[in-house]
Formats: C-alpha cells, structure tokens, sequence
C-alpha cells in the first residue's frame, strides 16, 4: 500500500512548503497566504465600518479569488513603531516622543504596540504589548546615537512581522539619510512590496531635501498600502501620528490562497472590489511579486 507523507508545512501569511512522499516520487507543492489589506471611504470621505466578507471581491490578474481569511476594521493588530534614534536625532526625538503619546490615545484597546528604533542596527525597545505605559515608559527612555541603517532595519522588521498571522503594520519615522546599511533602497523597496506588511512612512529633516528618498519612501507606502507622510515643521508630528492612527483603526484584511499557477508570472496585479457600492472608495495595495 502506498502511503503519503505531509512534512514542512508552515503558512504564516506568507510563504509556506507542503512535500508530499509517495515511494520514491516527491511532489513539492508552494503554499503561499497573500494578505490584503483594504481601506474604504464613502463618498464624503468618511471610514466605512462594519463590511463583511461576502462584501467584498478580490481578484488576481483577473482571476476571481477565494476569501479564505477575513479580519474586520474592528479587529485588533500589531502595530510596529519604528523610529529613528540616530544622532541627527538629538533636537527631534523629544518631538516624536510627544506624537507617539498622542498616538497611544488612539489606537484601540484591542490593538497590541512594539516599540523599535534604528540606527545602526535594529533594536527592540518594547516587545508588543497593549500595556500603553509600557511603551511610554520605553519611548521617554529612547536616546539618539549612532549612524542610520533605515534600509537594513526596515526590511528586517518587516519580514519578521510578515512571520505572524492577523492585522500588522508599520509605522517609520526618520529624519536622516541612510549611511549604514547593506541594503540599497531598490532592495529595500522590493523586500518591502513582496512582504507587503502597510507601512506608514513619515520623514522630516534632512531626509525632506533628498527628491529620489522622498519617492521611494512613497513607493514603500503605496505599494504596502499605507500612506506617506512629510512633516514640514515639528508640530505637524502629533496631527500625523493621529492620522494614522485612526487610519490603522479602519484597516480590513483578506486573505487567500492564490490559484495563479503561471510560473511565468512573477509580478501578480490584485484588484479588490465591493459589488454594488460603486461609490465607495477603496484603498489597497497594486499587486505582489511571487
């Protein structure tokens, strides 16, 4: 009798194997969860909540696809603060410090908080916890040091986000330009956009005269659905910090198993729809690479 052996099975939201053994022959088999995170307005502007998952169609290169995971705006999430600790960090971080506390005040109860910083290395201040004085606390102890790795640390956090199920996203503050990573930011963005955690990206500083830095920071934030931010003046922190953070509290996600088996197709174009609610707008991510 032949028997079949499943080994190797991990799908995390992103990539998982399933090798299958039937004698001799081995059948290797790509599993891979493809999250989408969607927000939607209604024609005034306003965040629609309560949808459901039979609202919603998602298709793949034209392909319609099955919804296999479905989390609503009113679920909690991981929300990762990434923050530039750099030297360059000395007159703002008092600044950040202040727009992070205001942000704590909006994000739900439900939702879990990390704290990391950058500079030349990734470096966890507060594990994910919904304890808000615990991230306070290990924001107002944050000192600027050292060069910056944004490239490096942001594609580490992400594919280590990327590694968890449900809701996840980012939220990077830099001032400076980076100066100590391996990564180029062409790596950078392509790490990014295949992992495909949101980001919110917010620059301020000497970061704000650099063009081609300002477009990829977009480039990041578009592609991941998130949006980007440039923070003119110091003030204009806390308004941002805000605005994401209710954002976040508006974020549905999707989840399937993609049925698109051209190997020949690297670059895969998601479309999601909401039949019948054509004046409503929807915000998610292009597509992903495979």
């Amino acid at each position: 009798m032949s028997h079949w052996k499943a080994v190797g099975c991990v799908v995390a939201g992103m990539i998982g194997a399933v090798t299958a053994v039937l004698g001799q022959q081995t059948l290797s088999v790509n599993v891979r969860m493809v999250e989408v995170y969607v927000s939607v307005l209604d024609g005034k502007g306003n965040r629609v909540p309560h949808l459901q998952q039979s609202d919603f169609e998602v298709m793949e290169d034209g392909a319609r696809q099955r919804i296999d995971v479905f989390e609503s705006q009113a679920e909690g999430m991981n929300i990762a603060l990434l923050i530039d600790t750099t030297g360059s960090m000395m007159k703002q971080l008092p600044h950040v410090k202040n727009a992070i506390a205001d942000l704590l005040t909006v994000v739900a109860a439900e939702d879990s908080v990390g704290l990391f910083s950058f500079s030349n290395r990734l470096t966890a201040l507060q594990p994910f916890t919904k304890d808000r004085n615990a991230v306070l606390s290990a924001v107002l102890n944050a000192r600027p040091s050292g060069q910056t790795a944004l490239y490096d640390s942001l594609a580490q956090l992400a594919r280590d986000l990327s590694k968890d199920g449900g809701k996840k996203a980012i939220l990077l503050f830099t001032d400076g330009l980076d100066n100590a990573s391996a990564l180029t930011i062409e790596s950078a963005v392509t790490n990014v956009r295949r992992i495909g955690v949101p980001i919110y990206t917010v620059a301020q500083g000497e970061v704000l005269k650099d063009q081609q830095v300002l477009k990829r920071l977009k480039e990041i934030s578009t592609a991941t659905n998130g949006v980007a931010f440039e923070a003119r003046k110091a003030d204009d922190l806390r308004e941002i910090f805000t605005k994401v953070g209710r954002d976040l509290q508006n974020l549905y996600l999707l989840g399937y198993y993609s049925t698109n088996s051209d190997p020949r197709s690297e670059w895969r174009r998601i479309s999601v729809r909401l039949p019948g609610r054509s004046s409503f707008k929807l915000r998610t991510k292009e597509g992903y690479w495979k």
